[in-house]
């Protein structure tokens, strides 16, 4: 790999080889399973050929940072991929098991959609790299909370905000 160049997933896997005597396919996979990690010996191969053109799971992404010995952070990025974040039932509040059936739905449908529209974003960017990325400039460094909080409403928000006056002045429905 030239050090100019951004780690690819193929220089991950050839680096695994390289530091087990250069071995691939079933035998890397067998250095993975001795280790309790999951490499098929058909992916690896697929990767080290540059021809894998499916999107790598979780467990290959590991098994990989363990036998070449990258940061599983770095292997993540070089599969152009975005590192999983902590269980999201860990971070829950213990109240959350409390909550009613009907809020228990409502949470687990607003997870679905969230989830779902992030595949279909990560698909579009899959089809299509690099159309319609853009990096955000200083005015647009913002996050969605500020956003919705700044100064200024389209009109759609001034004529509601003019209903709901007039029916807290007793003038409206």
């Amino acid at each position: 790999m030239n050090s100019d160049s951004a780690l690819t997933l193929r220089d991950v896997a050839q680096t695994a080889s390289d530091q087990h005597g250069g071995v691939r396919g079933r035998a890397l996979g067998r250095l993975a399973e001795q280790r309790g990690l999951t490499l098929s010996y058909t992916t690896v191969d697929k990767i080290l050929a540059g021809n894998y053109l499916s999107r790598p799971s979780g467990k290959t992404l590991e098994a990989l940072a363990v036998l070449s010995g990258y940061p599983i952070e770095r292997v993540y990025a070089a599969a152009d991929l975005p590192m999983p974040l902590a269980s999201l039932a860990d971070q829950l509040p213990p109240d959350a098991d409390l909550l009613s059936a009907d809020q228990r739905r409502t949470v687990i449908d607003v997870v679905r959609q969230f989830a779902r529209a992030n595949r279909e974003v990560l698909a579009l960017r899959e089809a299509a790299p690099g159309v319609g990325v853009v990096e955000p400039g200083p005015e647009q460094d913002q996050t969605d909370y500020s956003l919705a909080a700044r100064a200024g409403s389209s009109r759609k928000a001034q004529e509601r905000a003019a209903w709901d006056d007039d029916v807290e002045a007793g003038g409206g429905a």
